[in-house]
């Protein structure tokens, strides 16, 4: 069985570097990336990858360009969960069609109840 997909795209190199390692941790996964936000094929370059969900990283939660991208993913793949977390406050926001508890306790847990819980 192939493991689900999760990809990561981030604004800033070192902070992309940082969930890089906390993701490749998780064995029941594989990693796409980090793919920098600002690429300008990043929306073709997504679809073709085909992820089971996608962590967008980015230095400010209120980033028009995360914004953007986000705006675009539900629009083209509604499936497709997305997860925003940023480096200026200590919370993440997760769109998806799925509902899930709000007792999630960190990026992890999250991560796994969108992807491994459900088979992805």
């Amino acid at each position: 069985m192939s493991k689900p997909r999760v990809l990561l795209i981030s604004s800033q190199h070192l902070f992309g570097e940082s969930m890089e390692t906390i993701l490749r941790a998780i064995s029941d996964i594989e990693l796409i990336g980090p793919w920098n936000l600002n690429d300008q094929n990043i929306r073709q370059q997504l679809l073709d990858a085909q992820p089971a969900l996608v962590v967008i990283a980015d230095e400010n939660l209120q980033s028009e360009a995360a914004a953007e991208l986000t705006k675009s993913i539900v629009e083209q793949a509604p499936d497709l969960t997305v997860i925003r977390t940023g480096l200026n406050r200590n919370v993440f926001r997760v769109f998806t069609i799925r509902t899930l508890p709000a007792q999630g306790n960190s990026l992890l847990d999250t991560i796994r109840e969108c992807v491994i819980r459900d088979g992805n």
